[in-house]
């Protein structure tokens, strides 16, 4: 029988559970990444199947756990990638294979490669009927079409640091959150501390740490396990957890340069002017005693896209802000970064 739903399939009462992967081991968005939470032990099994090259397009892999059967199915070759539509063909054929060959009497199937794979469902959709209806009559299928509302508690409690204690305590200082307001203050409380805490490279949109973006992954994971909405109380239960001297040291010694960092975010009207502001400081960070000149040239190497988004007047508007709040200052020969605590 094959019956259609919405909602959480990790959840299901189906026998076995069909995951969407890729082959070079990375549970990184998605269901997959709700999978690695709920069974970090099929992670562990799958990151080894990519390794030794078990799992390729058109192969499955399966591990038994949680009294569940877990069909790791490869809708992409490389994480980065878009799925394919013959991805999605050969792994039907192939499961079909394992359902007989296990004796699956029921099988939850989630929208394979129409999320982050980019495919469109109807099509899936249309593909997934054909195929299974010849086992249709002697297993339950059970397909999980799309929904924006998918997720599902960790079965582990996420491993956190006190640098996301650090991130939940900007958060909580921001009058205005989104991803680029975190990454910015977090870059302008290095500056602000005098230390290289979070790891800063060039990127799109100004100076970036990959790593932030996995710690907020982490810290939404950590909220999810604990059933809190809120960053204050997730914040409350980690640092009682992570209590000791070395990490209030650590809180106590950022919390003027979160203060600052914040505050100047705060200030900041728009992110367009924060990117470029961000971005200024950047520059003179990795170039000390660079000249106005110099600092717009590198500006505008830095890609096409900031070259035509950012005028000359607005990266001249960003250095005297920066000097106005003692971020930079101007020296016999340019520019450097004030001197704050080493």
């Amino acid at each position: 029988m094959i019956t259609y739903t919405t909602g959480d399939l990790l959840e299901s009462k189906a026998e076995a559970l069909v995951n969407t992967v890729n082959c070079e081991g990375y549970m990184g968005k998605g269901i997959a990444y709700q999978f690695k939470m709920k069974f970090p032990n099929n992670n562990k099994d799958y990151i080894k199947a990519c390794k030794t090259g078990k799992l390729t397009v058109g192969k499955l892999h399966h591990f038994k756990e949680n009294e569940k059967i877990i069909i790791n199915f490869p809708t992409k070759d490389k994480w980065r990638e878009k799925s394919k539509i013959e991805y999605i063909t050969s792994g039907l054929d192939e499961l079909l294979n394992l359902i007989t060959t296990l004796n699956i009497s029921s099988v939850a199937i989630p929208p394979l490669g129409s999320g982050n794979g980019g495919l469109l469902w109807s099509e899936v959709k249309l593909i997934i009927e054909n195929k299974i209806n010849i086992l249709s009559n002697s297993v339950d299928f059970i397909i999980y079409e799309p929904s924006k509302n998918y997720k599902t508690k960790p079965t582990n409690e996420p491993i956190l640091n006190p640098s996301a204690l650090v991130l939940m305590d900007i958060k909580l200082h921001l009058t205005k959150f989104n991803t680029i307001r975190l990454q910015k203050s977090a870059y302008f409380l290095n500056i602000f501390s005098g230390q290289n805490y979070f790891k800063f490279k060039k990127y799109k949109f100004g100076p970036y740490d990959n790593s932030i973006a996995i710690i907020s992954k982490n810290i939404k994971a950590y909220q999810d396990y604990y059933e809190v909405k809120n960053t204050k109380e997730a914040y409350t239960i980690l640092k009682n957890k992570l209590v000791s001297k070395k990490v209030e040291d650590k809180l106590s010694f950022f919390e003027d340069a979160i203060n600052k960092a914040t505050s100047f975010v705060n200030e900041i009207t728009t992110d367009h002017e924060l990117e470029c502001l961000s971005t200024v400081t950047f520059i003179i960070q990795n170039n000390p005693g660079i000249d106005l000149d110099e600092i717009i040239i590198e500006f505008h190497k830095w890609s096409k896209e900031k070259r035509e988004k950012f005028s000359e007047d607005e990266i001249r508007y960003s250095i005297e802000k920066l000097e106005n709040y003692e971020i930079i200052e101007s020296t016999l020969i340019g520019y450097d970064l004030k001197k704050y605590t080493e």
